[in-house]
C-alpha cells in the first residue's frame, strides 16, 4: 500500500484508513464519479501510499493548499467529506459562497447593471464569474455559476439577434437606413468605426 523509500505519513496528514482506501480506489476506478470528486480520491490515494503533498500537487497539478483542505474534510467527515454535494458551484467542487455572500450578490445583480448596460438587463455569465473573483475571491466554473444562479432564482437565457426576428420588410428598413448613414459618414471623410451592440457585447 506505501510507496517504497517514502515515510509513512500519520492520519493527520489525510491518510485513508484500510477501508476507506479500498473504497475510494473503487469510487476512482468508477467513470460514473464526478471528475472533481475523482480527484480529491486520487489525491488522498497517493498520500496514503507514501506520496508528500509536493508530490501530489505536481502529478495532479493542484496546489498543496488545496490538498490539504481535502485532508482536513477527511478527517473532519470520512469519505463523505469528499463526495460531490448537489449544491456546489466552485471549481474543484467546493461551496466557494456561504448563505451571506450569496445574498449579497443577489443584491448586488438586482440593484447594479452590469458594465455597458443598464440594470435589469440581466449579466452574462463571464461577468458574474469576475465578479464573484474580485469581490469574493473565489473561482467559479460556467456551470458552477450557472447552479449558484439556480440556488438564488435565476434563470440562464441565451441572447437572440433581434434582426432575424424582424419581417422582411422591416429587415430592408433597417439596411436602408443603416447604408444611408454609412454613406454620409464616408461623404464626410471623417474616420468612423461603425458599432452595434445588443445587452451583452458591443460589436
Amino acid at each position: 500500500m506505501y510507496k517504497p523509500g517514502k515515510a509513512v505519513l500519520t492520519l493527520e496528514d489525510g491518510v485513508l484508513s484500510e477501508e476507506d482506501y479500498i473504497e475510494a480506489c473503487r469510487r476512482y476506478k468508477d467513470k460514473r464519479t464526478k471528475f472533481h470528486e475523482r480527484q480529491r480520491y486520487h489525491a488522498l490515494i497517493l498520500a496514503t501510499q507514501g506520496y508528500s503533498y509536493p508530490e501530489i500537487s505536481r502529478i495532479l497539478l493542484l496546489t498543496e493548499e488545496t490538498i490539504r483542505q481535502w485532508a482536513a474534510r477527511y478527517e473532519a467527515q470520512g469519505l463523505a467529506g469528499l463526495e460531490n454535494h448537489a449544491h456546489w458551484g466552485g471549481e474543484h467542487g467546493q461551496r466557494g459562497l456561504n448563505t451571506e455572500q450569496l445574498e449579497e450578490l443577489q443584491q448586488f445583480l438586482q440593484s447594479e447593471a452590469m458594465p455597458g448596460t443598464q440594470v435589469g438587463s440581466g449579466w452574462a455569465g463571464k461577468a458574474i464569474r469576475q465578479l464573484i473573483r474580485e469581490r469574493f475571491g473565489q473561482s467559479y466554473s460556467k456551470s458552477g455559476v450557472r447552479q449558484l444562479l439556480h440556488l438564488i432564482g435565476w434563470s440562464y437565457q441565451r441572447g437572440r439577434k433581434l434582426y432575424i426576428r424582424r419581417r422582411p420588410e422591416e429587415q430592408a428598413r433597417f439596411v436602408l437606413e443603416t447604408e444611408e448613414v454609412l454613406a454620409q459618414y464616408a461623404a464626410s471623410g471623417v474616420p468612423v468605426v461603425p458599432l452595434a451592440g445588443d445587452q451583452s457585447k458591443v460589436y
